[in-house]
């Protein structure tokens, strides 16, 4: 499909919505399900784009994912469905990343969903009036429906601040802000151990091996833990509801990628409350508590990492390290 020929009566309110999927139909048909519930819908273009199928075990939920868009009526402002002809995959120029593109020669802003989410009623409303509140400022990076299950403090206060971590799972972003980000091997070219400290102190020890990691082998594409560095190293904040998350992640029943559905993690995932509420307005400054919630986000991260873990990946990864320096060893490129 031409994205060109969808309607030309945009809602400008409204943020489309990006769903790259493939064959998880259960899972999918929850996710647009509970998104044509949510008010706004109507408002609300949706692009679904459903990949390739690599193996034959993929081509029945892919079929059943295909009819169900073709035969079901949707509450949305419009409904765009991309069947790819061939295996677009994850990363640069992969099935997201395609659909971005096209996506961004038309609108300013979108909201992205991975295809295991579900959604409160108000979810759309918190994205668009957050996409619209923030526009203009650029101290914020993205706004995320998501809200982790940690002891966040709040006041009166409906929303926070924090730049400690981003979730993939249901996040608005600008165009300005996809598009000023830099090179997938800019961690590569601009590593610092003062920066690798600075992280491991603010965001905690995994992610600051996540950041030494891209000096060995950048990405291809931008996401979800990277963008969560980039944010913290630009003095950039994500904005959150501040009570109940607006989204579900069910991929942790053991269908999602590192997700095991039997583990206690994967149970306050799959279990996790969202919010019932049909409205929502931006209360406070988003400020309340923010180095107390900086801190929580760090404690309560539910991929932490001991100390021994990461002495032990220090240790290993500063003798490669110096062997890089000595021209011993070469890096790798994002295409390698």
């Amino acid at each position: 499909m031409n994205l060109n020929e969808s309607s030309k009566n945009e809602k400008e309110s409204c943020a489309p919505v990006l769903i790259p999927t493939l064959c998880r139909f259960d899972h999918f048909q929850q996710c647009i399900d509970s998104l044509s519930r949510c008010k706004w819908a109507d408002k609300t273009d949706v692009y679904v784009a459903i990949d390739y199928p690599t193996k034959e075990a993929h081509w029945d939920g892919h079929d059943k994912i295909k009819n169900y868009l073709e035969t079901t009526k949707f509450e949305f402002n419009s409904l765009h469905v991309i069947v790819r002809e061939k295996n677009y995959g994850v990363g640069c120029g992969g099935n997201l990343e395609t659909l971005r593109t096209e996506i961004l020669k038309k609108y300013d802003s979108y909201i992205m969903s991975e295809d295991d989410n579900l959604f409160s009623p108000n979810f759309l409303i918190f994205m668009n009036k957050g996409l619209k509140k923030f526009k203009d400022d650029k101290s914020v990076f993205a706004i995320n429906g998501y809200r982790h299950f940690y002891p966040v403090k709040r006041a009166s206060n409906t929303f926070f601040r924090q730049n400690v971590d981003f979730s993939a799972w249901g996040y608005g972003i600008w165009k300005d802000r996809f598009e000023s980000l830099p090179p997938c091997d800019y961690f590569q070219k601009n590593f610092s151990f003062k920066k690798l400290f600075e992280i491991k102190k603010n965001l905690g020890k995994n992610r600051a091996l996540n950041y030494w990691s891209y000096y060995f082998k950048p990405f291809d594409s931008w996401f979800d833990s990277a963008y969560g560095i980039y944010a913290f190293l630009k003095g950039m904040d994500i904005i959150m509801p501040a009570e109940d998350s607006l989204v579900r992640n069910i991929g942790w029943d053991g269908s999602g990628e590192h997700c095991d559905a039997k583990d206690s993690l994967s149970q306050k995932h799959l279990n996790q409350k969202i919010s019932s509420q049909s409205d929502f307005e931006f209360d406070g400054s988003g400020f309340e508590f923010y180095k107390e919630n900086r801190a929580i986000f760090k404690d309560f991260s539910y991929a932490k990492v001991s100390s021994f873990f990461f002495w032990k990946k220090f240790c290993k990864w500063i003798v490669k390290y110096i062997l890089v320096k000595l021209s011993i060893i070469k890096l790798k490129s994002p295409e390698q």
